[in-house]
């Protein structure tokens, strides 16, 4: 064999030699690398359980609910001839609202009047009529039944007198109600009938008035939050403040009182309705909108706490990561009982002093090796930051939930 053909045979061993003797290699070193990695404990952040005395605090959905809400409609029919308020006025009770041509109830006052003036002549000549047969017949001038004809004449006119006053009492009543007044306070919504239209009874709401001061906000309780923050287990009482957060992340000034809390539990959504009462002097509340009900309980209770971002979950319920004494991570399931700022209230599962883990939680597994570590200042920061923010774009959420037919 000549030197080229050598040469030849070198390069082609070469090409196909030498790529099986990197890829083995690199599979080798790969290898040992992923088995000393395995070996290697993941570093985690842990997270210690507090013991704390607080104010407990939760926070529902509500909605503003009116106090009093009058459909006002007509009572007599007749042309509609004014409308004393402006759509959305404030009004006193007692005032004008509407104001129904009064012309036809006016006569029939008059003509009823008339009847009883009339009636009223007839009864008292049959009084003196009937005076003088009681005379008579004393004295045997006239017959016995002389005497009962004029007593029953003058019990007829008494009867008419008395008819003749319901009818003029009627009359003076329908011509009353030509005058349409607010029942309560409040706020008059869209008039739906305008001046000069024909209205009868059968014609409907003319306008909507609202009580709007003081106003209800109305929540639902699980029975497990109603015992948070009942005062004691032989009421229903509660020892909670009650604060509101309104739409644009605001907390109302004012603060409410719980006035209801209803007398049973709705079997189809397994909660109970609550009641609270707030004064509205500014009209900032309206009913039917949404807002957030912050429950805050009078008294301090020691509870255990545990950041939120260290608990997961699962169809069995909520659970945590601790590693044991050997640096083994394990699930711990624990039973909570609500939440206190960013974290949750342990009831069951976890005392104080434990340590939980905080970080890696997705990629944490039964058994795996992890080892303590702190975070950084700038990992720090950058989790205080976070809060803030969630704090800051925090919005009332509107609830999908299943109304009842009133």
């Amino acid at each position: 064999m000549n030197n080229k053909a050598k040469l030849i045979t070198i390069i082609i061993v070469a090409v196909i030699v030498v790529p099986i003797i990197f890829q083995t290699a690199k599979k080798f070193y790969l290898g040992t690398m992923m088995q000393k990695m395995m070996g290697m404990p993941t570093k985690v952040v842990m997270a210690t359980v507090e013991s704390k005395p607080i104010k407990d605090e939760a926070d529902f959905v509500g909605r503003i609910e009116t106090t009093t809400e009058v459909k006002v409609v007509s009572r007599v029919n007749g042309w509609l001839q004014k409308q004393f308020y402006k759509d959305g006025d404030i009004v006193k009770k007692g005032q004008l609202l509407f104001q129904i041509e009064p012309d036809e109830y006016a006569l029939a006052v008059k003509n009823a009047e008339a009847a009883l003036r009339q009636v009223q002549a007839s009864y008292e000549h049959s009084a003196v009529e009937l005076q003088r047969a009681q005379k008579l017949v004393k004295g045997d001038y006239v017959s016995r039944s002389y005497y009962d004809n004029a007593f029953a004449r003058h019990a007829a006119d008494k009867a008419s007198v008395d008819a003749a006053k319901a009818s003029l009492a009627t009359a003076k009543l329908n011509l009353s109600y030509t005058k349409i007044y607010a029942p309560c306070d409040g706020k008059m919504g869209e008039g739906l009938i305008d001046e000069g239209n024909y209205v009868t009874a059968q014609t409907g709401e003319l306008a909507k008035l609202v009580a709007i001061n003081p106003i209800y906000v109305s929540f639902t309780l699980k029975e497990s939050d109603l015992n948070r923050f009942r005062a004691s287990e032989e009421t229903n009482n509660m020892d909670a403040d009650v604060s509101i957060k309104l739409s644009d992340g605001t907390v109302y000034r004012e603060t409410g009182k719980v006035d209801f809390i209803n007398n049973e539990i709705d079997k189809d959504l397994g909660t109970i309705l609550v009641r609270s009462t707030f004064s509205n002097n500014e009209g900032k509340l309206i009913p039917n909108d949404f807002v957030r009900v912050i429950l805050t309980s009078r008294s301090e209770k020691d509870v255990l706490l545990i950041p939120q971002s260290a608990v997961m979950e699962s169809v069995n319920g909520k659970y945590v990561w601790v590693a044991d004494e050997n640096g083994f991570a394990k699930q711990q399931d624990i039973e909570v009982a609500g939440t206190y700022q960013d974290k949750w209230i342990v009831k069951d599962g976890l005392k104080a002093g434990d340590k939980v883990i905080g970080t890696n939680l997705q990629s944490m597994r039964q058994g795996m090796k992890v080892q303590e570590t702190e975070l950084t200042e700038e990992e720090k920061a950058k989790k205080i930051q976070a809060k803030k923010d969630a704090l800051k774009y925090s919005m009332t959420d509107k609830p999908n939930r299943k109304d009842k037919a009133e």
